[in-house]
Formats: C-alpha cells, structure tokens, sequence
C-alpha cells in the first residue's frame, strides 16, 4: 500500500492536521493537498524536506530560514527540529503552523508582520525556553496567547504596538526568567501581571510612556535582579515609589525627565550597585539620596545640567568603583574633596565637558585604587603633574583640551616620549631605553597608557593645531629660555641703573647738608642745632637750652676755634643718664625734699592721697 510509505509520525501528524482544517470548516481539498505535500516532502532518511530558501542541519536538529521572503510558516520541516530562526520575513499569522513542532526549544520571530498571536497557537510547545517575536505589530496579548509555555525562559515583544497588558496576559509563564518589552506603548503595569512569573530576574521595558515607576506591580517580584525603565517619561521619584525589590542590582532610569529624587526614594534597595541616571533633568547632585547605596559600585550620571560638583558629592559610597561624569554642558568647577569618601575608586569618566576649565589640585589624590582617568574634550588648557596619582595610573585621557604647549606640560611630554620609546623598541624586538634616566623612568609608568595621537596644542604659535608629541626638547625646556634670559638681563640693568642712581646723589645730599649745619653754626641756632643732635631737654643758660657738658663746644664753635661736632651714638652710651634734679646739672645744689625756709619760703602743700 502506498499508505505504508509514509512513515508513522508523518501520518498521524497529517490526520491530526487533516482533522484540525475540517473542524475550522475548511473544505478537504485543501487537506488533500496538504497531505501530499507532506507525502512529497518524505523523500530523505530521515523524512523531513528542507525547503531551497533554508538552511537545515540535520545533527544539530537546526533550521534557519532567515531573509528568505517566506510569508507563511513551512511545515515540512523535521518534526524533531529544535531551533527554527524566522527572523527578517513577511510571515503574518501564525495559525495552526507550530502543531508538527513539539520540540522545539527555540524560535524566534523577530522582524516578520505579526499582528495577533492569536489563541493557543504555542499550546504544543511545552519545551520551548526561548521565543523572539520582536519588531512585529502585536497590538494586544490576550489570555491564551501565550497558553502552553510553561517552560518558557526568555520572552522578547520589544518593538511592538502594545498599549496595555493584562493581569492575566503572563499566567502561564511560571518559569519565566527574562522579559523584554521595549520599544511599546505601554503607560503603567496592572497589579497582579507579574503574580505568575515569581521567579523573573530581569525586565526590559525602555521607550515606552511609563510616568512613574510601576512600583504596584513589580512588588511580587522579589526575585527581581535588573530592572530597566529607560528613555520613558518619569519626572520625579517620590518616597514609596520604588517597590521593595531586596535583590535588585541594576537600576536604569537613564533618557526620562527626572529633576527630583526623594532622600528615602532609594533606601529599599539595599543591594542595588548599578545606578544610570544620565540624560535627566537633574540640576545638583542627588547626593542625599544616593548615598542611602551603600553597596553601589557604578555610578552613570552623564548628560545632566549641574555646575559644580561639591565637597563630598558622593557620601558613604565607600564601595564605588566606577562612575561616569561625562556630557555635562553647564560644569564648571569640581571641588578637591569630591571623591575623598570613594576609597575604592578605580576608573572616572568626565569628557566632553565643554565649560571645565580647570581640574583642582590633587583631586584623585585621595583614592589609592585609582587606575583610570579620562578628561577628554574639555576646556582645559593646563595640566598639572600634582592634578594625578600618576604613581598608581594605568591609563590616563586627556585629548582634545585646548592646551598651552609651554614648559609647564613638559611632564606629560616625557610620559608621551618613554610611551613612543616602548612603542618603538616592541616593534623592534628591543627592550633597551636610550640612558639610565629614562630607564628609571620606564620602570616606574610602565603600565601608563596615554592617548598620544588625540593630544594637541591650541598654543604657542609654532605649536598651534601640533601633536605633543612633535614638540622639541627645547620648547619643553623650563630651565634657561630666551625669555628667561630676557628678563635677568633686565632685572640685571634696573639693579645697576638704582646703585648708579644712589652713588650720584649720595654725595650732592651730604654736601647741602653740611652747608646747611655750617649756617646753623654760624647764626648760633642753637635751639636748631640742639634740635638736629635730638638730644634730650636741655637746661637753661643765658636764655638758651643747653647742655652742660656741651657748654665748651658751643663756646669754641661761636669763636670759630673749632666746627660743631656731633657726638657718635657710643658717646651717649658714656654719659651720665639724666637727672633734672640731680646737684650734676644746671649747677643746683637744691634738694627739691629740703626743708623750705617758714619766713622766706612758703611751705609746699602736700596732698596725701
């Protein structure tokens, strides 16, 4: 009989198929022909036919009909086939073709025209642990759309036109692992969605409308572990909006509007160590509520319109390794003790950072596991060598600065120079250096990578629009320039010019004052003369103060005997100190405690006090 042809599986699978058609109404010819489609197709050993626009591989149990312009599922494939790949087709349903195919683990969809799942069409496919049907036009999931897939792992409906899904839409997906519905239009999670998928780790649901953080919802998944809800619409973060989620680790809220992060918004997730919260709204630093993360490592915070990044920006977050600083328009200063609390700091990101023009001085001084710095494309026009731990550096960006290529960058120059040296001597197959200096240094940055070819020069002149690297040993030179030649030899010349001056005038001075004291002389001045010694008060004589032991020197200096002397300041030190009332000046012998005299004298009143 030509019955006995057809091998068993074939059989029964075209009667079960046959049967299926006629009870949708669909007349028997098209069973008919069916059936001798598959009749035809049992013309290999295995009794499967692999169609001309598909690749089979038998062994392996995988097809894959990718960009073959199929508008319809084949079902003449090997029923024991476990990978089918349909991607990039014009397949538009999916009725009653995956009947044949029980064991499939994979499938994947992706890119066709599929506007419904329709009902039960996945029944039969109780293995399948992967199915792909992104980049479709799936407007809605209905109860059983997804019936049958128990063992279902990965689940991808990114790109869709979903709007909305319901509490039931995910109720047989209990071993559900991995869930992506990017790229829909979806606004917010109805509670209970997520009741069946206990065991979900990860959900992927960037591009869509949500306005808040679907916290309702997403809390009967504790098992949570990376939730993404990137490039939505979400503005602000507000106490109790963030679900109890103990075990998440990655947290994306990079691409909405946010501006506003509650202190205690982020305390419930205690084992989060992945924060992206780039491309917001955010005007400061949301220090207060980040620093709730203790255990967080990476840190994204890139695209945001702060101007200053202050003291201890980033408190208590002693285990943070990693955090990306870059695309911030509006910053302008960093304060030295940013990082001081990140003692395990390994790699900071802060390009393209177009209004920073300075770094502070020993800014990662403070993070002895620093290995990575970059500060490309920012408005730096000096570095500093204190500006980095260049000790402990493995890597270290500064390209694209608009720098000033003097003597002051001379250290960045020698990094450059042992860098090209090593370069050269690996092509070469030598490990020698030039000289026991370079050497020494050699060893000491051998692991410093720089990014030599993105260094260049916005100044001087002759160094305008140049790599560093094509600098001169002389123009990097600090010691004895032109310049600084130029300006000993005029500090040299004011010097001479200020002695010549003195040594002019010196004596032109002396000689008017001695004129000037030979008049004072000659007139008898003496108060004048008094005066210029500066000599204490003098007793009266003759109606002139004078002092008693200069008595013969004004004298013989009135008779023109002798010029006036003036004492050395070692004279003073020789005379007797001054006593108005002592019997050695004025000539007095009077006591001023004698007794006074009753008749001749009036006796002093003395007030006792």
């Amino acid at each position: 009989m030509e019955d006995d042809k057809i091998p068993g599986s074939h059989w029964k699978r075209c009667q079960k198929w046959q049967s299926m058609l006629s009870s949708r109404g669909i007349v028997n010819i098209i069973g008919f022909w069916l059936l001798v489609a598959m009749i035809g197709s049992v013309s290999r050993s295995d009794g499967a036919l692999c169609p001309a626009v598909c690749r089979c591989e038998e062994e392996a149990l995988t097809t894959s009909c990718a960009n073959a312009a199929l508008e319809f599922v084949p079902i003449q494939l090997n029923p024991e086939v476990k990978n089918i790949d349909l991607s990039n087709n014009k397949i538009s349903n999916l009725h009653f073709t995956f009947t044949f195919y029980d064991k499939l683990v994979q499938l994947d969809l992706s890119s066709n025209k599929i506007s419904t799942l329709g009902s039960a069409n996945f029944e039969y496919q109780r293995a399948l642990k992967h199915l792909n049907l992104s980049s479709n036009e799936i407007e809605k999931l209905s109860k059983d759309s997804l019936k049958g897939l128990k063992a279902l792992k990965v689940l991808d409906i990114s790109y869709n036109r979903l709007e909305k899904l319901t509490s039931i839409a995910f109720r047989e997906l209990h071993s559900l692992l991995i869930l992506k519905l990017r790229g829909n239009r979806l606004m917010h999670f109805e509670d209970g969605l997520f009741k069946s998928t206990k065991h979900l780790e990860e959900l992927w649901v960037e591009d869509n409308q949500f306005l808040v953080v679907p916290s309702s919802a997403l809390s009967d998944v504790q098992t949570l572990r990376h939730l993404s809800l990137s490039r939505n619409l979400i503005e602000s973060i507000a106490e109790g909006e963030m679900a109890q989620l103990s075990q998440l680790s990655t947290l994306q809220l990079d691409g909405n509007v946010i501006s506003d992060i509650n202190p205690k918004a982020l305390a419930p997730l205690l084992s989060l160590d992945h924060l992206d919260i780039s491309d917001n709204n955010f005007t400061a630093l949301p220090t207060n509520s980040i620093s709730k993360l203790s255990n967080l490592t990476t840190l994204r915070f890139s695209g945001n319109f702060i101007n200053n990044i202050p003291s201890l920006a980033f408190r208590g977050l002693f285990h943070l390794k990693y955090v990306k600083l870059d695309r911030l328009q509006n910053l302008e200063t960093i304060d030295p003790r940013a990082f001081v609390d990140n003692v395990h700091l390994e790699k900071v990101i802060m390009d393209f950072n177009i209004a920073m023009e300075k770094l502070p001085t020993r800014l990662f001084h403070g993070n002895p596991k620093l290995k990575c710095v970059s500060v490309r494309y920012n408005k730096l026009e000096s570095l500093e060598v204190t500006h980095f731990p260049l000790d402990q550096l493995r890597e270290l960006k500064v390209g694209g600065n608009p720098l000033q290529c003097n003597c002051s960058l001379s250290w960045l120059w020698q990094l450059i120079k042992i860098q090209k040296s090593k370069s050269k001597s690996a092509k070469l197959g030598n490990n020698t250096v030039n000289s026991m200096e370079e050497q020494a240094e050699q060893e000491h940055h051998h692991d410093l990578m720089l990014d030599v070819a993105d260094i260049r020069c916005n100044g001087p002149e002759d160094m305008k629009d140049h790599l560093l690297s094509e600098a001169s040993k002389y123009q990097m030179d600090c010691s004895v320039g032109w310049m600084a030649a130029v300006s000993v030899a005029v500090t040299v010349l004011f010097i001479l010019a200020v002695i010549g001056g003195v040594v002019y005038w010196a004596p032109n001075r002396k000689s008017k004052s001695n004129k000037k004291k030979g008049q004072i002389n000659k007139n008898g001045d003496l108060s004048t003369l008094d005066t210029m010694l500066r000599r204490p008060p003098s007793c009266p004589m003759n109606g002139m103060m004078v002092e008693p032991y200069e008595v013969t020197r004004i004298e013989k200096s009135s008779l023109g005997i002798m010029p006036p002397a003036i004492l050395h300041p070692n004279e003073y030190r020789s005379l007797p100190p001054w006593d108005p009332y002592g019997a050695g000046h004025c000539q007095s012998t009077m006591n001023i405690y004698e007794t006074l005299d009753e008749n001749t004298k009036p006796r002093p009143h003395i007030v006792y006090v």
